[in-house]
């Protein structure tokens, strides 16, 4: 018989560095959550999308409080992250109700990937028992923004494929060739990869475009138009991998960006919140690469990282040069102290 294993972490027990790693991440992802749903309250007018931005904030706020207490009882610095500073709840509208609706909804989806992956790397039973309690909450918003995305008829259902006469085996070297044109048509998988990488760049260049429109240091807002246009090539590549099979497309939403061009936001959050959003980009192309056969889509994927991450640099040297970028919690060098004069 086995012994009953006890769900209790010895109080002894230190955070290990990954632990660190998404605690850190997450506070400040959500205090970035925080400003930007706060500002989205402010002017959203539609009964049924307030309950879920305020559901949002409620999350994020509540993250914030439980991180802060793991990090004073391991008695590490409380991270910076964002502040009241870094949003003016006086500034025009920016973006749409709609847009809000379907900002709060992919963000759920990103949340529930960071969130498992989170988990995953966890060791102490508090921790994950945090970050599966996240997952659940963050289920619910992502249930909920959905469910009125639909009800709205504002969101596009992803593509269908009829179903086959019986179960088939690749049984021809070119089912993974795809060079010029493409051998054959995509699968349901690779269709997945395409429609919804399409679905996250799309929300990203609409949200970059707003930022790009508002930001004040001239430097942050030519990077972040440069981004605006990296997404659009991107989405027309994407476009035509799904046209060539007759497949649609999903709903853009650039026409939900108002003329506004008063900053809601602080430089230093926006260009934040891009790095984010191209970390999940890079993230979703990484999955494409593993998960789709065809030669030519990988060689695609491929390309797009490559670009993507190219910019993603330059971006952090921009906010390095503007001290805009947080450090993440460092190792001990000991090189550095074995040779430090006593």
């Amino acid at each position: 018989m086995f012994e009953k294993i006890s769900k209790e972490t010895p109080h002894h027990a230190r955070l290990t560095a990954p632990e660190i790693a998404n605690l850190w991440s997450q506070y400040q992802n959500d205090s970035m959550a925080i400003c930007v749903f706060k500002y989205m309250i402010k002017y959203v007018e539609d009964v049924s999308i307030r309950p879920i931005l305020e559901s949002a904030l409620k999350l994020a706020g509540a993250h914030i409080t439980k991180i802060k207490d793991f990090f004073y009882k391991e008695k590490f610095p409380i991270p910076h992250g964002f502040t009241d500073d870094d949003v003016d709840l006086s500034a025009p509208r920016l973006y749409s109700d709609e847009f809000f609706l379907s900002y709060t909804y992919i963000m759920s989806v990103n949340g529930l990937t960071g969130y498992a992956a989170a988990l995953s790397t966890n060791m102490r039973r508090d921790v994950r028992n945090y970050f599966a309690q996240c997952q659940i909450e963050t289920m619910e918003l992502f249930n909920n923004s959905l469910d009125i995305l639909l009800e709205k008829g504002i969101v596009s259902r992803p593509p269908f494929i009829n179903p086959a006469d019986q179960v088939e085996f690749i049984e021809k070297y070119n089912f993974i060739e795809g060079i010029f044109g493409g051998k054959r048509p995509l699968d349901c998988i690779e269709i997945s990869n395409l429609y919804w990488d399409l679905k996250k760049i799309q929300l990203s260049k609409s949200l970059t475009m707003g930022f790009s429109q508002v930001a004040k240091t001239q430097e942050a807002k030519l990077h972040l138009w440069r981004g605006v246009e990296i997404y659009n090539k991107h989405i027309e590549i994407l476009e035509s991998i799904l046209a060539q099979d007759h497949l649609p497309k999903p709903k853009s939403e650039e026409a939900e960006v108002t003329q506004s061009t008063t900053a809601p936001f602080s430089d230093c959050l926006m260009m934040y919140h891009k790095s984010v959003l191209g970390s999940t980009t890079i993230g979703s192309y990484g999955t494409g690469i593993g998960t789709c056969q065809r030669i030519d889509l990988g060689i695609h994927f491929s390309r797009l990282l490559t670009e993507m991450a190219q910019y993603m640099e330059d971006g952090m040297n921009i906010m390095i040069k503007y001290k805009w970028a947080e450090q993440p919690p460092l190792t001990d060098d000991r090189k550095k102290l074995s040779t430090e004069r006593q």
